[in-house]
């Protein structure tokens, strides 16, 4: 269950970068970010995420990796790696050395990285929080978003954290209803990289004895 809620924070933490209201600081902010995000074609972060449950006494920690391009996605976070190909989902555990197929349509847009910067163009509230000059020397903007049908959603509140010169996701962290917090950090953003379309295709050979469970 943490796995998973680790893996759809991993989707979430570009997901979240989303068209705000209300507050025109921060409005401005969100939109400028997802202005600069209609320019990419692909793109690639190395982040890190923190799971904290102080009711299940949980601090974990792990190292993840998300590369896009136009609507297929490579996503790795620990000993999980979700390949989408445009027509599959291949979602693999090194674990249990097993594979599950499913089909992208039934994929919730909430977990789906390449709609990330399209699919929240409505439906959240936002604050500005502050403009400050963080650790490395960057002045990044902090930005809080609130999903106006919170019913609907797991989490109720998002802190976004921007690189105000370069118009790139620094951090995120999720609060979630059930207490538990995420916060994501990307290490590395690399917007248009050149990725070789093998990156998004599932190659059995490479997983010797490998489960295969197809849920289409």
């Amino acid at each position: 269950m943490m796995k998973h809620a680790l893996i759809l924070g991993a989707a979430l933490l570009l997901g979240s970068f989303t068209h705000a209201q209300d507050d025109p600081k921060s409005k401005a902010i969100v939109d400028k970010l997802m202005a600069q995000a209609k320019t990419w074609t692909s793109f690639e972060a190395d982040f890190t995420s923190r799971l904290q449950s102080t009711k299940d006494k949980l601090d974990i920690k792990q190292e993840g990796n998300m590369k896009v391009k136009g609507k297929r996605f490579r996503l790795a976070l620990d000993k999980n790696t979700i390949i989408n190909d445009g027509t599959t989902i291949y979602t693999y555990s090194k674990e249990t050395n097993e594979v599950t197929l499913t089909d992208p349509a039934e994929m919730d847009q909430e977990l789906d990285p390449s709609r990330i910067f399209t699919q929240y163009e409505k439906g959240f509230k936002s604050q500005f929080v502050e403009e400050k000059v963080d650790a490395s020397g960057a002045t990044v903007q902090v930005v809080k978003l609130f999903p106006l049908d919170a019913a609907k959603k797991p989490f109720h509140t998002v802190i976004l954290t921007v690189d105000k010169a370069k118009t790139e996701p620094r951090s995120v962290q999720v609060l979630y209803k059930d207490g538990n917090v995420v916060t994501y950090t990307v290490k590395k953003f690399t917007a248009n990289p050149a990725l070789a379309d093998t990156l998004f295709m599932w190659d059995k050979s490479k997983y010797p004895g490998v489960e295969e469970n197809d849920m289409r």
